[in-house]
């Protein structure tokens, strides 16, 4: 009986493969159809030939992976792959450092997160560059005068693909795959009959590209950022920097920030790069102030500005002089809130610090002082958060700020009722 088992066993799994097989020589034929279609004069001129060849093209590039959802469990993958079954097992660490198992089969890779398919990359496509060999006939269809509106539907359906092969090559950290598959994207916008800019997939391919060590790409790729408009809020500019840095070319380092700095003058990333480069090559910090006055000067209600300011003397480590611009940031605009959370947020940071030395102190008296010193600084923290949660509307905010608050509350929650209360207030507000 057990032998007859096995002989059903591998006859069912030599018909599923029998199966998956015939599918990718009923694929190439088609797509060997289709070609030969093209070649024919009185057919080559005609839009749905090319609109046929796409599709066959499309139709081979979905074979391998073939009704596969994220998020499905491990139990109905082999369902949805109608009997394919692994040929090995694998485990990785994902770009977010989860632990990921692999099963590996013939022509992909599937990847799970706690039994549940989180990823897969094709290993062996029907044929090569697919996707760009489709991309190339509709356009053609569409020189041809195919109907825009079916040529852009098409090419949506590509469009998606790509970024879901960039999104698959990035978690599972490969990142020069994945650039390439969201500049891939982004391409599919980037003509006549589209006319439409995939910003993030551009960003992203020029983000990845920098993950992977790819020095040279990167940097073209975010200067293509730049020449497009495409900053990501001065992002652009401070990963460019962080790169030159990293090839140790303090001067184009310092023009992307300065540059940066000119566009996105409140952009932290762009304000801590220019406070480490100017301290790292002993340069003079008032160079960093120069560039915030003149952006002052000609914007003078711009509240962030002055924000900006107070939080290069909070990285200078100069206190007083980040409280009043954090302060002046209020008395510029009193609807902008962000410079008195940035208050809070240095007084409690800068009370960590003095914990952080006063736990270090073998001195008695010396720890005694510091421990002082330390709670002084966090009981300032208390009324510019109060302010913030007060008067924001935005319930991120509002959530931040009651995480701080309740913390500093429950610090002092047995020396003061008031104190008792407000470690309930924030708590409560956090559970809700």
């Amino acid at each position: 009986m057990k032998k007859i088992l096995l002989s059903l066993a591998l006859i069912l799994s030599v018909t599923m493969l029998s199966a998956q097989s015939k599918a990718v020589v009923d694929a190439q034929k088609a797509i060997d159809k289709a070609l030969a279609a093209t070649q024919d004069a009185k057919k080559a001129e005609k839009p749905a030939t090319w609109i046929s060849l796409a599709d066959a093209y499309i139709k081979a590039y979905d074979i391998p992976a073939s009704n596969l959802l994220t998020g499905v469990g491990k139990s109905d993958v082999a369902t949805l792959l109608k009997g394919q079954k692994p040929t090995g097992n694998e485990s990785i660490v994902s770009a977010d450092r989860d632990q990921l198992t692999v099963d590996v089969y013939s022509d992909k890779k599937l990847y799970y997160r706690e039994n549940q398919l989180e990823a897969w990359i094709v290993t062996a496509p029907v044929a090569e560059n697919l996707l760009a060999k489709a991309q190339d006939a509709l356009l053609k269809a569409a020189e041809l005068g195919a109907k825009p509106s079916d040529v852009a539907k098409k090419m949506e359906d590509i469009h998606s693909k790509y970024q879901s092969e960039a999104v698959n090559n990035y978690v599972v950290t490969n990142y020069a795959q994945a650039s390439k598959a969201f500049e891939a994207a982004a391409d599919v916008y980037d003509n006549k009959v589209m006319n439409k800019v995939d910003t993030m997939s551009v960003y992203n391919a020029a983000f990845v590209a920098g993950m992977s060590n790819d020095v040279e790409r990167a940097i073209a790729l975010y200067k293509a950022c730049a020449a497009r408009g495409i900053y990501e809020d001065g992002n652009v500019f401070s990963n460019l920097a962080d790169i030159y840095r990293g090839q140790n070319d303090t001067e184009n380092c310092k023009k992307a920030l300065e540059d940066g700095f000119v566009a996105f003058p409140a952009n932290q990333g762009i304000l801590i790069g220019l406070i480490n480069l100017y301290m790292d090559t002993n340069d003079d910090p008032q160079k960093i102030f120069d560039l915030i006055h003149a952006a002052e000067a000609n914007e003078p209600n711009n509240a962030s500005l002055f924000k900006a300011e107070g939080d290069v003397y909070k990285n200078l480590k100069d206190y007083d002089n980040a409280v009043k611009l954090y302060q002046q940031s209020s008395q510029v605009n009193s609807d902008y809130i962000y410079g008195t959370f940035a208050e809070g947020i240095m007084y409690y940071d800068w009370a960590v610090e003095i914990q952080t030395a006063a736990a270090a102190e073998l001195d008695d008296a010396k720890y005694m002082e510091l421990n002082k010193q330390f709670e002084e600084v966090l009981l300032k923290a208390i009324v510019p958060f109060e302010k913030v949660f007060d008067a924001s509307q935005d319930a991120d905010v509002k959530s931040a700020v009651a995480e701080y608050l309740k913390n500093v509350y429950f610090r002092f929650r047995d020396k003061d009722a008031k104190y008792q209360a407000g470690y309930e207030k924030f708590n409560s507000f956090l559970a809700e």
